[in-house]
């Protein structure tokens, strides 16, 4: 049995056509792999933009929604963790599918090895900006404050300015790299952990060195697949 990791699918984010092929893609390889999976850690922003509002969720997604479910009814259990993209998750995605849901990081013993795994965007503290909008979304007053927008004008907004910030989005640079290997390396030695995997950056990488495995996990818009540890390794799993 193997655990399988996967991040950064962005679903919803426009045009719709594209977010629909991502989609079946996802749901083709969750399909693939639940003959032999023992767990599944989902590592953020699976969706584009999420917002639980009281009686209302955002529209779509019931493939990967139903496939999870699939999984989760079969005794596998899904992890799905808080992205910065879809930060606000309450009870509903719980409830409906069955997924645990992480809002922060997660340390966890898999086959006698000790992994830490989060969506990393956390991570990089010296990015002001992004942690000042961090934050400012995850703030409780600020979010029921947004929760009091029709959710017509609430979900039309965060579609535009997140399509807006992936037209920003830029491969990792070797010295982004280096700064956010430094901050992994700290947490190694504060946590004594084996393997870090992470999401949010959108390159993957699998770097084994100073005595653990760092593993940054593809998106799904250039192509397919997340990682599976089994028997001591752990690699990417494309499809």
């Amino acid at each position: 049995m193997k655990y399988y990791f996967a991040a950064d699918v962005h679903l919803g984010l426009p045009p719709e056509n594209e977010s629909r092929e991502r989609e079946k893609r996802f749901v083709n390889w969750l399909d693939k792999i639940k003959s032999d999976a023992a767990e599944i850690f989902l590592l953020g922003d699976i969706f584009d933009f999420w917002f639980e509002y009281r009686k209302v969720v955002p529209k779509g997604f019931v493939r990967t929604l139903g496939k999870i479910a699939e999984l989760t009814d079969a005794g596998i259990p899904v992890h799905l963790f808080a992205g910065n993209h879809d930060l606000w998750m309450r009870d509903y995605l719980a409830s409906e599918t069955g997924a645990v849901i992480h809002s922060t990081d997660l340390s966890v013993n898999l086959n006698g090895k000790k992994f830490y795994l989060a969506h990393g965007d956390a991570l990089d503290t010296d990015n002001k900006m992004h942690m000042a909008l961090r934050s400012i979304f995850t703030n409780k007053f600020l979010q029921k404050m947004y929760s009091g927008i029709h959710p017509f004008f609430g979900l039309s907004f965060a579609h535009a300015w997140s399509k807006s910030n992936r037209k920003k989005h830029s491969p990792i640079t070797p010295q982004q790299f280096e700064r956010l290997y430094g901050y992994v390396c700290k947490k190694v030695k504060s946590g004594n952990y084996d393997f870090v995997i992470i999401g949010h950056i959108h390159t993957p990488m699998n770097v084994m060195k100073n005595g653990f495995n760092f593993m940054t996990l593809p998106d799904w818009f250039s192509g397919s697949g997340g990682a599976a540890f089994d028997n001591g390794e752990l690699q990417f799993d494309e499809f």
